[in-house]
């Protein structure tokens, strides 16, 4: 059996270690309760080493993982098409994640029901994986989730 606590990104496999980045240096808390993969660009539930990573992370510390997605009506570049083309996609992304025994719950911000579900979620998670882009404000919510709470949090490198 491999140990619980490990070296979260030199243990992973050389293709995913390349390029995942440490956002903060809290310890990882496999006693909580699931690792926590915060989708929100990489649409998909295979293909996407950022899941992989995510995936990786939760088999070694042997606690669930689960994905979350949120829709916020907030962000600077939302659009009817924009969240049309998101919607549309979350049926698709729900059945795939349930088919490899995945939890997944999407979120759609809206008058009346916002909140602090990524962060609530992040302080009960043992380690937190998203995808890292080079834009805003992204960036920013990323970097401000991960100074916020104290677990461990890691960014898979988007490049185009």
């Amino acid at each position: 059996m491999e140990p619980l606590h490990f070296d979260v990104v030199q243990d992973l496999p050389e293709h995913l270690a390349e390029r995942t980045r440490l956002v903060n240096r809290c310890p990882q808390r496999p006693q909580n309760k699931f690792v926590l993969y915060w989708l929100h660009h990489a649409m998909r539930a295979h293909e996407n080493p950022a899941l992989d990573v995510a995936i990786t992370i939760s088999n070694r510390l042997r606690i669930p993982l689960l994905v979350y997605q949120a829709l916020p009506e907030s962000f600077p570049y939302a659009s009817d098409r924009h969240h049309s083309f998101i919607l549309e996609g979350v049926r698709d992304l729900q059945r795939e994640f349930y088919e490899r025994g995945i939890e997944y719950a999407f979120h759609l911000e809206r008058r009346g029901h916002r909140g602090r579900h990524l962060r609530e979620l992040s302080e009960r998670a043992g380690v937190v994986v998203t995808e890292e882009l080079p834009v805003e404000p992204l960036r920013t919510r990323t970097e401000k989730l991960a100074s916020t709470i104290d677990v461990l949090t890691l960014c898979w490198k988007l490049e185009y």
